[in-house]
């Protein structure tokens, strides 16, 4: 846990009294000088409040200097002041609160509205709200290309994907990569992993279409295609342990 050196100095030794004995691995009383911590900045103004809650968040997702919140920073602190800034549509918030993966964790279910904040669709709205918000725009390319590599992990057998959602899904990232092409430099990779893609699942319906009696990697190679597959391991239950 990464120490902090914000404006309020008994924020500050809060914090990093927690972080240190978090760091060295001392859990339970870590934990209390969280809660401790905490209680003493919801006892503060609701300006107050928001302006730590803004001050984490651009340290751990603008900045990169926090790794993770603890799910009682996250639910008790964190939160308030995001869903109503989700609420209100405002930018960072929107983006801020997909970038919490509260879904990750089982013990968030008590969270209304939790599928929405970990959906594709927040972020779609962030977009919307701040088509300028380059990380937007990453975390849609990224959670695409996810999609793409989840659909084509069974190849060369076969796809878990029907043709249509592989159609939506490439459409959708082409939009993306017309829209900032400027951006060309920052998305280059991601490009690069559409453009594999595309001719990945445009090979594999080819190959479908043509019903000839050959498996896929045979077609790729006469075809001069060279993709790189996910292993696949198989087990008889038989011999399992």
């Amino acid at each position: 846990m990464n120490l902090i050196n914000y404006s309020d100095e008994e924020i500050t030794k809060l914090w990093n009294d927690y972080a240190d004995n978090r760091n060295q691995g001392l859990k339970k009383i870590a934990n209390k000088k969280l809660r401790d911590m905490i209680n003493f900045i919801n006892l503060k103004n609701k300006d107050e409040i928001k302006q730590f809650v803004d001050f984490i968040c651009i340290e751990r997702f603008e900045k990169g200097n926090i790794k993770d919140f603890q799910q009682p920073l996250i639910e008790d602190l964190i939160l308030p002041i995001l869903i109503e800034g989700v609420e209100a549509e405002i930018m960072p918030y929107l983006r801020w609160i997909y970038q919490l993966k509260l879904y990750s964790n089982s013990n968030y279910k008590k969270i209304d509205n939790i599928e929405y904040y970990n959906s594709e669709k927040i972020l779609v709205k962030a977009n919307l709200v701040d088509p300028n918000d380059i990380s937007t725009v990453i975390l849609l390319m990224t959670l695409y290309i996810d999609c793409l590599w989840f659909g084509s992990h069974h190849f060369p057998e076969h796809i878990l994907f029907e043709k249509e959602y592989v159609d939506e899904l490439l459409n959708k990232s082409s939009k993306i990569i017309e829209t900032y092409k400027e951006k060309s430099l920052i998305l280059s990779s991601m490009i690069k992993d559409i453009e594999y893609y595309k001719d990945l699942y445009e090979s594999w319906f080819k190959y479908k279409n043509e019903c000839l009696n050959i498996s896929f990697t045979e077609w790729c190679v006469l075809n001069n295609k060279n993709y790189s597959w996910v292993k696949t391991f198989y087990y008889n239950k038989g011999n399992e342990m």
